[in-house]
């Protein structure tokens, strides 16, 4: 019984370590935003639509940079 609840518990703990590094990743966020500049460079989409995107993203990689810095 104990092994079992054991086990839970440390894949609960795993499954959150996981989605903490996914949530946090800026990476993911700057690839984006780099996907955007090009879109518009090649006219796939309008400067309204970069600079939304942009402000999204950006908005985005401040809340993940405030978080890290409240739990540092």
């Amino acid at each position: 019984m104990f092994l079992i609840d054991d086990g839970l518990i440390w894949l609960a703990e795993k499954l959150q370590e996981i989605a903490e590094r996914e949530v946090t990743d800026e990476s993911k966020l700057k690839d984006e935003l780099l996907n955007v500049r090009t879109l518009f460079e090649t006219d796939q989409i309008s400067e309204e639509e970069l600079i939304k995107r942009e402000e999204e993203i950006l908005k985005r990689l401040e809340a993940i940079r405030k978080a890290k810095e409240r739990r540092a």
